[in-house]
């Protein structure tokens, strides 16, 4: 026997494996929901699953069956835009076969519709949240004795998505050097690796040490280093779309590390002109879940932190190490969302990283951020830490640092 056939196939089921498929949906049922539901609720769903419903199912093409060596292990039926009726055998439960339905479902479903809707048992809820499902309805069946079945209608409308079918930033730079009558090939090949995206008062700052050219013009005014051709900086934008938009024209104009340097609000262990090297930010933004980052989590690159502490180490800087908090709502930082994230360990919070991170780490690019603290909402009031000697002297040792690596 080939390999081949030792591995599960999804098929298109056929009124003759209904009576396997009814076979399976029961047996599953009586195993395993009897642990979960009462009574009735179990003879609610073995009515429902019952062999006229399953014929009449594979009579509309909705049923597929999943076979190992010829034997039905799993099944699922797949009504518009639902996912309906999913069971794999209790014995072949925990071997990949409700992920294989899954992923085939899912995929069939976004060729024309922009969300997967399904119907959650207790069984299956907490597999079905690990895919990425959200609750959107909660609904209610009566039964027999004035019982009542609850279950939830759940929603997934985000997918793994590939970049190279994502390419417009590509396109629309190419076309923008066309019009600067420069060719993108050959400019890639001498665009600065390391760009340095720097907060307002932070680029004017660099500017005055007049230790850049003005080279470029992608997204933003780009310098060159005049030291170092491979490093360069330009004016940050604005919040965790703007951001994310800059870096994906940075990154399609050749850049390889990107390195936010900004402001931050100092939260519980940090302070007025202290200085945070981030391993990742809290995302609080919606960028990064349409990047596909779906963790809490969106991490910088550890080799490129590693070594942006090494160079802070040598220039004798001091600095706090660890994550921080993104919001896209920088003046609404209510008290229960403050407390969750410092009780994470938020050492501070701003509102471009997880932009920034999040489309770097699509486009399969190096970014990390270092923010200098210039307020504080730690205590009863909020503290400005503009115009105080500290947080100018901090300022200018991180600029000086960077202008001196370049």
């Amino acid at each position: 026997m080939s390999q081949e056939q030792n591995k599960p196939i999804i098929i298109r089921a056929k009124e003759d494996l209904a009576p396997e498929i009814y076979e399976l949906v029961h047996g599953t049922i009586e195993e395993i929901y009897t642990k979960y539901y009462f009574g009735e609720a179990v003879g609610f769903f073995l009515e429902l699953h019952n062999e006229e419903s399953i014929l009449k199912d594979i009579s509309e093409e909705k049923v597929y069956a999943v076979t190992l060596e010829q034997e039905v292990i799993g099944t699922g039926t797949l009504d518009g835009d639902h996912i309906r009726c999913l069971f794999v055998s209790p014995q072949f439960q925990g071997r990949g076969i409700g992920t294989l339905l899954m992923d085939f479902f899912e995929s069939e479903i976004i060729k024309t519709y922009g969300a997967v809707y399904l119907d959650s048992s207790l069984p299956a809820g907490k597999f079905y949240n690990s895919r990425g499902y959200a609750v959107k309805e909660y609904k209610e069946h009566r039964l027999e004795n004035g019982k009542v079945l609850a279950y939830e209608i759940m929603c997934k409308n985000n997918f793994p998505i590939d970049p190279n079918e994502y390419n417009a930033p590509l396109q629309l730079v190419r076309r923008e050097m066309e019009l600067q009558g420069i060719d993108l090939d050959e400019m890639r090949k001498v665009f600065p690796e390391r760009l340095y995206l720097l907060a307002d008062s932070l680029y004017d700052a660099m500017l005055a040490k007049n230790v850049g050219t003005l080279t470029y013009h992608v997204g933003g005014e780009v310098y060159v280093m005049n030291s170092n051709s491979k490093v360069g900086f330009v004016k940050g934008e604005m919040c965790s779309p703007g951001i994310a938009t800059q870096a994906e024209d940075l990154i399609a104009a050749g850049a390889q590390e990107l390195i936010h340097v900004g402001f931050a609000g100092g939260r519980v262990g940090t302070k007025i002109g202290d200085v945070v090297i981030t391993d990742g930010a809290f995302n609080d933004t919606a960028v990064a879940g349409l990047y596909g980052c779906s963790g809490e989590i969106v991490e910088t690159s550890k080799e490129l932190t590693d070594l942006l502490c090494k160079e802070m180490n040598s220039k004798g800087i001091s600095y706090h190490r660890g994550h921080h908090w993104t919001t896209d709502a920088g003046y609404v930082e209510t008290n229960w969302r403050i407390k969750y994230f410092e009780n994470k360990g938020a050492l501070c919070v701003e509102m471009e990283g997880a932009g920034l991170f999040s489309a770097a780490k699509f486009r399969s690019c190096r970014a990390t951020g270092i923010y200098v603290i210039s307020d504080s909402g730690c205590g009863d009031d909020w503290d400005l830490g503009w115009g105080e000697k500290v947080l100018e002297t901090s300022i200018n040792k991180v600029i000086d640092a960077i202008a001196d690596n370049g």
